[in-house]
């Protein structure tokens, strides 16, 4: 190659490695679709886990091994995670937008026969030159954390859908991942990790619309033909509640493999409610600036009293006071708040129907 055309020649885009960790669902597989059958980027999707949430696990790893069947890629491992949240009962309402089963009977007469041994599979597959995306509650990274600490710490970065600042989803304040699992939650996010959280807020604002699920129903590619009824189905669904056509996983897949899809990024402190608690069950309290994270750190009533000591002891010096409490708990999430959804539109489509759309 001669200087000219070494300098007019591009690199090639690195190859970004993939688990999924899904309870797969409609919005899943397109998610998932759309990883493997995007050029944007090569994608190595080096295994998938399944867990409870739209269905119960058994009929989300039946979902998974149908899907990459369906899309040639039957060698990718796949492992059955946990069937049920940290505490109380597995609740059955994603069935009413994915179906009993979670695709609306895509994938009758699958048998998934796949391991069980869900911390082996995440120490086979964590790397640092590999990403996690995690689409559902996440009861299955808090279980790995538990046993194997160190295991979740060797992904380059944790993608996950969930959590809401303003606008949630199964109440006005809580996401639907979160409000399935908070103590999961809330777990994996005291680990620390490198998580990239893909709120509510950041993925409302991308929807499909009749002409784009026309468009993909007469598409030719494996993925399209195989999404195109149970899109169809969770459409209507949706649409009975006056809903857009939002498929949450997709946006989350599109940010990690293209983070510059997100257009407004924070660092935050998240913390999620626990337990039973009503309407606030799953809300995700998020501190963005220094007094938001103080009241979450040190609670309210203790600040007033460290504020009282400081006018008494002209000593105290509060500034540092207040750096040595924020420096406990240092922010554990990098929180999108909102995406380029044309963008992510143009790319969903591109990839399944080989046409960028308008």
């Amino acid at each position: 190659m001669n200087g000219h055309e070494q300098g007019n020649s591009r690199a090639a885009p690195s190859r970004l490695r993939i688990v999924v960790d899904t309870d797969m669902g409609v919005d899943d597989a397109a998610a998932v679709a759309w990883l493997l059958s995007q050029r944007e980027r090569p994608v190595e999707l080096a295994g998938v886990a399944a867990v409870w949430g739209n269905t119960g696990v058994d009929a989300a790893a039946v979902n998974v091994v149908a899907l990459l069947r369906a899309l040639g890629r039957e060698q990718v491992p796949v492992v059955m995670g946990e069937a049920a949240p940290s505490s109380g009962p597995m609740s059955p309402i994603g069935s009413l937008v994915h179906g009993a089963d979670g695709m609306w009977g895509r994938a009758a007469g699958t048998i998934a026969t796949c391991p069980k041994d869900l911390v082996a599979f995440y120490r086979a597959v964590a790397a640092a030159d590999t990403t996690l995306l995690a689409l559902g509650p996440l009861t299955n990274l808090t279980r790995v954390a538990a046993l194997a600490p160190d295991v979740l710490r060797r992904f380059a970065r944790i993608v996950v859908l969930g959590g809401a600042w303003r606008h949630g989803s199964i109440t006005p304040v809580s996401e639907t991942n979160f409000w399935h699992d908070p103590e999961a939650a809330d777990r994996v996010l005291a680990e620390r990790l490198p998580i990239v959280l893909v709120t509510r807020d950041a993925h409302r604002a991308f929807a499909l619309t009749h002409d784009d699920l026309a468009a993909l129903a007469t598409a030719g590619s494996p993925a399209a033909r195989y999404l195109a009824a149970p899109m169809r189905a969770y459409a209507q669904v949706t649409g009975r509640f006056g809903e857009p056509l939002n498929f949450p996983d997709v946006v989350a897949a599109v940010l990690a493999v293209e983070p510059a899809a997100a257009t407004v990024r924070r660092s935050a402190l998240v913390r999620v409610v626990t337990g039973t608690h009503g309407l606030v069950r799953g809300q995700s309290v998020m501190g963005f600036a220094d007094n938001e994270r103080l009241a979450m750190i040190e609670g309210g009533a203790a600040l007033a009293r460290l504020v009282e000591q400081a006018l008494a002891e002209p000593t105290l010096h509060l500034g540092r006071a207040l750096a040595a409490i924020l420096a406990r708990e240092p922010d554990n999430a990098e929180v999108v708040l909102a995406v380029d959804a044309a963008r992510v539109r143009r790319s969903f489509l591109c990839a399944l129907t080989r046409e960028a759309r308008t």
